[in-house]
């Protein structure tokens, strides 16, 4: 595009206009106060000695009404934060589904959190079995002695506990997932079973045997005469329970269960005899 001798001196002017303003003497000074502040703030945020000052002040730095960062929890809180979340996620996906990303979402950690506590997703597994056990283990310590309490009132009161416990919907669906998880985890699911209904007819085979001693109850063989009272008052509403042939049994129906079991149990193996029994004494 040619241009007329009048517009190439417009041009030529404005040009230089520009490069004067550019390099004047207020351009200038302008933009070195601005350099300067610049400079200034960026000497101050690197000191050690503000720096010192906005970690022990971190919500000086926060706006007003926004959320800090969460309070750091001790490693027992974390533990028993993590079990609980590990568990729900175990019985709504199942250990093969279930991932340490989504236990570490659900406990509202990072995931680096969790491998810190479980360094494997089978160690919280078992962290999770472990915690029903020793509540178990805890209502079978629990019980106490009482020398004037007959055998219905000892077997009766403990069996309705145990029942309780075994047949809570929570207690199942870890039942579930310990048969699912037994051939990938064996030891998981001898564990459970070991620790759980073996723990409780330890404790019957031990109560049993000191009866037989005294002379109260007829039971040469202990040890099989306890599982067979235990399965009798809890194997098959937990096996109606485990496969979904009924909901959680209300009080009532386990009453009844475990004093008709006792009342076979006691029919069969009591000898006329004035002296009472202790109390179911706990497995050690």
């Amino acid at each position: 595009m040619a241009f007329t001798a009048r517009q190439r001196r417009s041009r030529v002017k404005r040009f230089w206009k520009l490069v004067s303003s550019l390099f004047s003497v207020k351009a200038v000074r302008f933009n070195a106060k601005r350099c300067r502040r610049f400079l200034s703030g960026v000497m101050r945020s690197a000191s050690p000695r503000n720096s010192r000052a906005q970690v022990a002040d971190p919500a000086a730095l926060r706006k007003p009404g926004t959320k800090g960062r969460p309070r750091l929890l001790d490693v027992s809180t974390r533990r028993e934060r993590l079990i609980a979340a590990a568990e729900h996620v175990f019985v709504e996906l199942g250990y093969g589904a279930a991932s340490m990303d989504g236990i570490a979402r659900r406990a509202g950690m990072s995931k680096k959190t969790i491998y810190q506590v479980f360094e494997t997703k089978q160690d919280l597994f078992a962290a999770v079995i472990d915690s029903r056990r020793a509540e178990l283990a805890a209502i079978i310590d629990g019980e106490g002695s009482d020398a004037s309490c007959r055998p219905e009132e000892v077997l009766g009161r403990f069996l309705r506990r145990i029942a309780r416990f075994v047949l809570a919907p929570r207690q199942a669906a870890l039942y579930r997932l310990a048969i699912a998880e037994a051939q990938r985890a064996p030891e998981l699911a001898n564990a459970f079973c070991r620790e759980g209904s073996t723990k409780a007819c330890s404790a019957l085979t031990q109560w049993l045997a000191s009866q037989h001693e005294r002379g109260v109850l007829d039971v040469p063989d202990s040890e099989s005469a306890a599982k067979m009272l235990f399965y009798m008052a809890i194997a098959e509403l937990q096996m109606q329970l485990l496969i979904g042939d009924c909901r959680e049994p209300d009080a009532g129906a386990i009453d009844e269960r475990v004093d008709r079991a006792v009342r076979l149990f006691l029919d069969g193996t009591r000898k006329e005899t004035g002296r009472r029994p202790d109390t179911l004494a706990p497995a050690r």
